[in-house]
């Protein structure tokens, strides 16, 4: 086994060691060896933050950031599939994503600064489990799904079953390790966007974040095939508006319909009210705001009327 070690010094705790292994089972067995001391790292924006503010309960670091394979996307069988390794950056830039999942794409491109989306990495975005994640909402709607890998062999997980709280998901992290997202790329026919409110562009978390997909058949006049509708933060993880979906599948594709729609959303939202982020009332008015918003802009992406 390949590491290197190091001793650093945050304001709570000492990190006794920090290793760097040559592969999966490698890592999977420092977690082993230290029982629950060892915490998984690859960009560490959100770790060493949590640090630094005495979060963080942990005696050594696992760097897996250097693994083979770990930061590659790549299309296969019809699946994007996106390497927890990759960075923000690195996901903004892919002209896979860019065209077959614009709305992951758009997301990345809003997290942090450029100095941490060079640096941060999706699987440690998601694993974070914070409801209003710039890359968790997009893949929400996108339909992804997570593979995780323990000891005791590899699971997946669809994305709307990993998160059950705020900053909790269903990864033992002292146990387990993300390496891949997954999702369906795309067709003709198919759209995503996403939309982020803020109070500046960078260096602040959203106000709120909403991302859609949406499928339509053309014939006569265009029906709504399919729509995922996922927005945050309004509860305590990443929201899905399956009622708002509902109004939409299937039905025909009116200005009426898509406002409707974006109402529904607004009262299956719970937002608290945020000193930082705002009433809950207003927020669930932006709710509707930016889920209209993004129905309108994927359907035009779609090309057509409307």
């Amino acid at each position: 086994m390949r590491f290197s070690e190091t001793v650093v010094y945050t304001k709570e705790r000492e990190w006794e060691q920090y290793l760097v292994p040559a592969t999966i089972d490698d890592a999977l067995k420092l977690l082993k060896r230290f029982k629950g001391d060892a915490r998984v790292i690859a960009g560490g924006t959100d770790l060493v933050v949590q640090a630094r503010q005495g979060g963080l309960q942990a005696k050594v670091l696992v760097d897996i950031s250097h693994l083979r394979g770990f930061s590659d996307i790549k299309l296969h069988k019809g699946m994007i599939r996106i390497g927890a390794g990759a960075t923000h950056s690195r996901i903004a830039e892919s002209a896979l994503v860019v065209e077959r999942a614009q709305a992951l794409a758009e997301g990345a491109s809003r997290v942090g600064s450029p100095q941490i989306r060079n640096v941060g990495t999706i699987g440690g975005n998601i694993v974070n489990g914070q409801p209003g994640a710039d890359t968790a909402i997009p893949l929400l709607a996108l339909d992804a799904a997570v593979k995780v890998v323990g000891t005791r062999g590899e699971r997946i997980i669809p994305l709307k079953e990993f998160f059950v709280g705020v900053g909790q998901t269903k990864v033992d992290s002292t146990k387990e390790i993300v390496t891949e997202i997954s999702f369906p790329a795309l067709k003709n026919g198919e759209a995503s966007c996403a939309l982020r409110l803020a109070k500046r562009k960078t260096l602040v978390l959203p106000v709120l974040t909403a991302a859609v997909m949406a499928s339509v058949k053309s014939g006569k006049g265009r029906t709504f095939k399919d729509v995922r509708i996922a927005v945050g933060p309004v509860a305590i993880t990443p929201l899905r508006c399956k009622q708002a979906e509902e109004v939409l599948i299937g039905n025909p594709v009116t200005d009426a319909l898509i406002t409707r729609a974006a109402e529904v959303a607004a009262t299956e939202a719970n937002p608290r009210s945020s000193l930082m982020r705002g009433s809950s009332t207003y927020r669930k008015a932006m709710v509707s705001v930016l889920v209209e918003r993004g129905i309108r802009s994927a359907l035009e992406r779609i090309g057509g009327e409307r």
